[in-house]
């Protein structure tokens, strides 16, 4: 038998005191439920308390607690589970736990013979929490409706950005700097990834294609480890969901489906937590289903229904010298000798975008995002080092969309917005095709003096009332996939591939209401 490590029993000693005492499981006076769901039932669920005298909103975690007895057999089965690893990262999906607990409980029948099934489930679902799961913020990471979980030390709550509450804290933290440590490391490791005092940062992703970033004890902050975890949507955002929590109008969903099948370049503009990724990711399920794509990440986050996609992420290097890197700019290079149509970036902020605009220059299409507050910024940005990009090659980017978070007037809650579409001219010059009046809340348009219209117009003979035409129908395409609830990624792929490829087809599909 391997013998246990004194931080394995610091963590059990805690999930014991935890289970038995039932730490924080009554809602605090002074709060009302306002909202209940279900995270994993029957085992856990969510509550949406509402303080009216301080105005505040709290996210309540209630879970199942062990008694005494089942407290025994999740202590005990957590041990021979441990014992049975050669390491932690064999357990790589849930499935395989399954089977792995399904294992040692047929093997060791005899010692939990009399317990109750309903005892045994509570034990079951414990033990996939703390072994194969995130230990106490496990709940949060089941709710579809929470974005980012941040924790900024021991005994504070956890926070998190909730898409209906914006950032409420929790009734969850972590007691001591011990509990803390010993849950990041683990997850760092089950990532195949190191983290230490001699590297005390770490950018990575986990199972399920979450982001976390990580601050290693007090290496580099004064308050101890910290870590904020990005939540990855399995069943992405389309732009009909943008459409639908009015991030942009159905003109300019349609509009930015006519530049991608022309091949325009888009450059995706906002701050931290505006939506970005969504957008890139929205934007690129329009693509044609003929065209090849290929992403580049640091951390793998687009996700979208294209078979003719290759996707690339980058590496950090091994040991001080850093050894064997290979960053955007390495990927992108290799990127552009595989011919793709359109080129991915997840975030351009040094030399590779240098070697994106040369892409973009012999032909690619370029999709990417960056962190400014505003078109006249980015291109500041770009200009400047390490990206150094010449003026003369700014007009490359064809498109900047500017997405912001606002405020709504009737509800106070946070939104997102495309603020403004830009076509770019020059530098130091753009036209705002669409623009967003927050009086209103209406998206303003200037599609008649398009500057990307109008070289649509040279590049493919039509003219300009046959290019509205067009772009009315296809708000008429979107229409109707929204008013049918059409919005699932892979159905919104199926349905603009079909429209690239037999149009008639698709517009006789959509007047006899199939």
């Amino acid at each position: 038998m391997k013998e246990r490590s004194n931080q394995t029993k610091e963590i059990e000693s805690f999930l014991t005191s935890q289970i038995i005492d039932g730490n924080q499981s009554h809602i605090p006076p002074g709060y009302e439920v306002v909202k209940n769901y279900q995270l994993q039932p029957p085992f856990s669920y969510a509550n949406i308390l509402y303080n009216q005298e301080k105005s505040s909103y709290l996210y309540f975690v209630d879970e199942s607690k062990l008694n005494q007895d089942e407290t025994l057999i999740f202590q005990k089965l957590y041990r021979l589970i441990e014992e049975s690893l050669e390491s932690p990262t064999e357990l790589k999906s849930n499935q395989n736990f399954d089977d792995h607990l399904s294992m040692i409980l047929k093997e060791n029948e005899k010692m939990f013979l009399g317990q109750s099934s309903a005892s045994m489930e509570k034990v079951k679902y414990y033990l996939k929490r703390d072994i194969n799961g995130f230990g106490v913020i496990d709940p949060l990471m089941h709710d579809i409706g929470i974005e980012d979980i941040s924790c900024s030390g021991t005994e504070k709550p956890i926070f998190i950005w909730h898409r209906n509450y914006d950032s409420i804290p929790t009734n969850i933290r972590y007691t001591s700097n011990d509990l803390l440590n010993a849950f990041v490391s683990r997850i760092v490791f089950r990532a195949g990834k190191h983290i230490s005092s001699a590297f005390p940062i770490s950018d990575l992703a986990l199972q399920g294609n979450h982001r976390i970033s990580v601050l290693y004890q007090k290496e580099v902050t004064p308050k101890g480890t910290s870590f904020t975890i990005r939540k990855f949507k399995e069943d992405p955002y389309t732009v009909i969901d943008l459409i639908k929590f009015g991030t942009m109008s159905l003109p300019v969903a349609a509009y930015l489906w006519m530049l991608v099948e022309s091949k325009m370049s888009f450059i995706i503009i906002g701050a931290t937590g505006s939506g970005k990724t969504t957008i890139l990711n929205a934007i690129t399920g329009l693509v044609h289903p003929d065209y090849k794509i290929f992403s580049v990440e640091d951390v793998a986050e687009i996700n979208i229904n294209h078979e003719n996609w290759f996707t690339l992420v980058s590496r950090s290097g091994f040991g001080l010298g850093g050894e064997g890197e290979i960053g955007l700019y390495d990927l992108i290079k290799a990127g552009v000798r595989h011919r793709p149509d359109y080129i991915v970036v997840g975030e351009i902020r040094g030399s590779e975008a240098y070697v994106m605009f040369q892409a973009m220059a012999t032909g690619h299409g370029g999709l990417c995002t960056m962190h400014a507050d505003s078109l006249e910024s980015a291109i500041k940005r770009l200009q400047q080092k390490p990206m150094d990009i010449p003026p003369s090659y700014i007009s490359l980017m064809n498109c900047a969309v500017v997405i912001k978070r606002v405020k709504e007037n009737s509800t106070g809650q946070s939104s997102r917005r495309a603020i403004v579409v830009s076509e770019i001219i020059s530098s130091d010059s753009s036209h705002a095709a669409f623009s967003w009046n927050p009086k209103t809340d209406y998206f303003d348009d200037d599609l008649k003096e398009s500057i990307l219209f109008k070289r649509m117009v040279a590049s493919t003979g039509r003219d300009m009332r046959e290019l509205l035409k067009e772009h009315q129908q296809r708000i008429s395409i979107l229409k109707w996939m929204l008013e049918n609830d059409i919005r699932n990624y892979k159905k919104v792929a199926e349905i603009v591939g079909k429209y690239y490829r037999d149009p008639e087809s698709l517009m006789q599909k959509m007047e006899v209401g199939v």
